[in-house]
C-alpha cells in the first residue's frame, strides 16, 4: 500500500517539478539577457535583438510601461535607419497602449507602422483589430480588404 503511495505521490509531483524547473530556467535566461545588456557601457552598442528581447521580456510580464519607455527611449536616442526595426518597435509600442486599453494611441503607433510599410502582414492585422475594438468597422473591413489581396498575392 505505502509503494503504490509513493508511486502516486510520484507520478503527481513529476509533472509539477518539471513545469518548476523549465520556468527557473526560463527566468534564469532572461535575467542573463539583461544582465549581458546592463554590462553594456553605451547604448548604442546595444544591439536589436537585444532590445527586442528585453521589449518581449517586459511584454510577457506585463510590465506595459517598461516596454514602451524602453522602445521610445531606444528610437530617440539612437537614429534608427532600418524601416523593418522602426516598424517593430511602433508595432510593440502600440501592442503595449492596447493592453492598457489606450486605443487612441495603440492606433497612432499601429498607423505609423502602416505608414512606413503597408503591406506588412503583422501590422495591417494590428491595425484592422484597433479599428474592430474601437468601433470602425468601415476602416476595419478596408485593412482586412488589404490583407486579404496580400495573402492572394503571396499564393500565388
Amino acid at each position: 500500500m505505502f509503494e503504490i503511495y509513493l508511486i502516486l505521490a510520484t507520478c503527481f509531483l513529476l509533472p509539477i517539478c518539471f513545469l518548476i524547473t523549465r520556468n527557473i530556467i526560463y527566468i534564469y535566461q532572461q535575467l542573463q539577457s539583461l544582465n549581458d545588456v546592463e554590462k553594456t557601457k553605451d547604448i548604442i552598442n546595444i544591439e536589436n535583438k537585444h532590445i527586442v528581447y528585453i521589449a518581449k521580456i517586459y511584454i510577457n510580464r506585463k510590465k506595459w510601461l517598461d516596454c514602451i519607455t524602453l522602445l521610445e527611449s531606444y528610437m530617440k536616442k539612437i537614429k534608427i535607419n532600418e524601416q523593418t526595426i522602426l516598424i517593430q518597435y511602433y508595432n510593440y509600442i502600440g501592442l503595449c497602449y492596447q493592453s492598457i486599453k489606450m486605443y487612441k494611441i495603440a492606433k497612432k503607433y499601429y498607423l505609423q507602422a502602416y505608414n512606413k510599410a503597408p503591406c506588412i502582414k503583422q501590422t495591417l492585422k494590428n491595425l484592422a483589430n484597433m479599428y474592430k475594438l474601437s468601433g470602425d468597422t468601415k476602416n476595419a473591413s478596408k485593412i482586412y480588404n488589404e490583407l486579404t489581396v496580400l495573402n492572394k498575392n503571396e499564393d500565388i
